[in-house]
């Protein structure tokens, strides 16, 4: 018989081991606890998450509704909603039947202000109407209740146009209190919440001014309206074809050029720019460029909002070296080569208030000291601006060069425009008490212009060679000059009448073009009509090496140097003028044969660009109109 004591020893020795039945249910009971408080606390999260998102959504539907009603015309805000819209809604926030009311008088949320902004304050409900067949043509004042739907959740809009008027009457007011725009967004859906709403204000008011409120949502300061360009653009001489041995397919001459604007109403705004002269080939292995690429610009204004300030200058050639350059499509020996001259001088002024320090246009010409807004710009050439060909086909032919243009110097490009007021000397000169004037002008000195030149190795026939510039080549434009001037503004007021701005003028100074005429060479002056007949064939055939060489020049069109304006006469008042000048302009074939094989066939077009000068001009509207 065992012992008590051995009997406790072998239960607490026993082999068999876990947990009671009690002791399990206790522990899955504390972790069911812990996950049901972790579901329901994730549950909560994902709740609030989703209802700031739909809170994000009306903010962003009240935003867009408030955007929409600024954008409204100034009658549309004080006329306010319609009277039949508002008396059969049931929406709750507005309050009729207030004491000292009369019938038809409608209050935001209460009868009196309770806190809230905007309550008490009177709807405005003035004689509006929509036509058939359009019940939203106020939108969103009329109809004044709306829904959008996002993420399958229904957002209800609703906007209340309030004006705190002392009056008790319901045509509106005509003190200086402004209009309030309350916009109020409610949803529904997904989990129970008191604040389900998002509501924005703004408060709207306009004074006096110079724009119809029937058609602005705010009135502008009473200010005439100018605007005025003065443009010399680069001229550009175009060389498309092929050049044996090489992979030439096209390039360009660019001259240089310059351009000025200006425009002023509640802001003064002036640009300037000049581009140097350029060069470009494009060949199989892409584009090539060199000298000036891209445009050197000036830029001042009035506008807070940027960074410009009231004076800007660029400028090139001292101290900072204006850009040349050249660039070359080779191949077997032969070669085509384009170059931009260095040493040109160029520089772009722009001023709303040109005087003292802020100086335009560039010097030399003599500097503004008016205060009001100017732009000027100039660029004078450096150099021959060249295209020129080496030829080593079987032969050695030597350098030809199929296009240049000389510097005309000490005569650059220049481009103008300018705020005139008040007795100024200028191409109008207005008296006190008028609006006054922009004027704009544009003047251009082209170097001459050389297309078609032999190759160094080919004799020249009898009289192609001379003294002269244009001895040489095939076409030549030699001394060409134009200008343009434009004035828009008024000069009168009451106590002179008669007090004219001038008519826009577009006047080609000087140039003739000398062209091959199959013997010797004809000319004409650059407007003449009889350039388009100038030129004839040159096609002569020469033994180089004992090789038959034959160089064939062929003018495809040619064009005589034109002018407009518009209008054609001065008046009191210039509101929209224009001058224009487009210098002569030819199309040259150029062809080269060695024993009957072609190893040069190129198209030159000669295009100056238009040259422009341009003003507009608005008076200062009535107020309110």
């Amino acid at each position: 018989m065992r012992s008590p004591c051995r009997r406790l020893a072998s239960r607490l020795n026993t082999d068999e081991a876990g947990f009671t039945m009690v002791e399990m249910l206790i522990a899955i009971g504390i972790i069911a606890t812990a996950l049901f408080g972790l579901a329901y606390t994730a549950t909560e999260g994902f709740t609030y998450e989703s209802l700031a998102r739909q809170k994000q959504t009306a903010t962003g539907i009240a935003n867009q509704i408030m955007e929409q009603t600024r954008g409204l015309a100034w009658d549309k805000i004080t006329a306010g909603h319609l009277a039949s819209d508002l008396s059969t809604s049931t929406d709750s926030n507005l309050v009729a039947g207030c004491a000292g009311d009369s019938a038809g008088t409608y209050r935001f949320l209460s009868c009196s202000p309770n806190g809230t902004p905007g309550s008490g304050e009177r709807l405005v409900t003035l004689a509006q109407a929509c036509p058939s067949g359009t019940p939203n043509c106020v939108y969103p004042l009329i109809s004044h209740i709306g829904q959008i739907t996002q993420n399958n959740i229904v957002y209800t809009w609703k906007t209340y146009d309030t004006n705190n008027c002392p009056t008790s009457t319901t045509s509106g007011c005509t003190t200086t209190t402004p209009y309030r725009i309350t916009v109020i967004v409610t949803w529904t859906g997904g989990r129970s919440a008191p604040n389900k709403i998002v509501e924005v204000q703004s408060l709207f008011w306009s004074p006096g001014g110079c724009r119809s409120t029937a058609t602005h949502p705010f009135a502008a300061p009473c200010q005439p309206f100018f605007y005025g360009v003065s443009n010399v653009p680069s001229g550009d001489i175009h060389l498309a074809g092929t050049i044996d041995r090489t992979n030439f397919s096209e390039g360009d001459l660019f001259s240089p050029g310059v351009e000025s604007t200006l425009q002023q109403e509640q802001l003064s705004q002036v640009q300037g720019s000049f581009d140097q002269s350029g060069v470009r080939i494009v060949d199989d292995q892409g584009t090539h460029t060199a000298g000036g690429t891209t445009s050197s610009t000036s830029a001042a204004d009035t506008d807070p909002g940027t960074t410009s300030t009231s004076y800007s200058t660029v400028s090139c050639g001292s101290p900072t070296a204006c850009a040349g350059g050249s660039v070359t499509s080779s191949g077997g020996g032969s070669s085509i080569t384009l170059t931009a001259p260095g040493g040109e001088t160029a520089a772009s002024d722009s001023t709303t208030q040109a005087g003292g320090a802020n100086v335009c246009p560039p010097p030399t010409d003599t500097a503004q000291s008016d205060q009001k807004a100017c732009g000027g710009s100039r660029i004078q050439q450096g150099g021959t601006l060249s295209a020129a060909v080496s030829l080593n086909p079987s032969v050695q032919l030597g350098t030809a060069t199929l296009a240049q243009i000389l510097s005309a110097a000490n005569s650059p490009d220049k481009s103008y425009v300018d705020r005139v007021q008040y007795n100024s000397s200028s191409l109008c000169t207005p008296i006190n008490n008028s609006d006054g004037c922009v004027e704009a002008r544009s003047t251009r000195v082209v170097g001459t212009v050389n297309v078609g030149g032999l190759p160094s190795s080919f004799t020249a026939p009898t009289n192609w060679s001379g003294s002269s510039a244009w001895n040489g080549y095939y076409i030549s434009i030699v001394g060409y000059q134009d200008s343009a001037t434009a004035a828009v503004g008024t000069n009168s007021t009451s106590s002179t009448p008669s007090a004219q701005v001038p008519a826009p003028t577009a006047t080609v100074g000087g140039g003739t073009v000398y062209c091959w005429n199959g013997s010797s060479y004809s000319s004409a002056s650059a407007t003449s009509s009889s350039v388009s007949s100038l030129c004839g064939t040159f096609d002569v055939t020469r033994t180089i090496s004992g090789h038959s060489v034959e160089v064939r020049i062929t003018s495809l069109t040619a064009n005589a140097a034109s002018t407009t304006i518009s209008p054609t006469a001065g008046a009191t008042i210039q509101t929209d003028v224009n001058a224009q000048v487009k210098p002569p302009s030819a199309t040259i074939q150029y062809e080269v044969y060695v024993d009957g094989l072609n190893v040069v066939f190129v198209n030159t077009t000669i295009n100056l660009s238009t040259l422009e000068a341009r003003g507009v001009y608005s008076a200062a509207p009535s107020q309110g109109g």
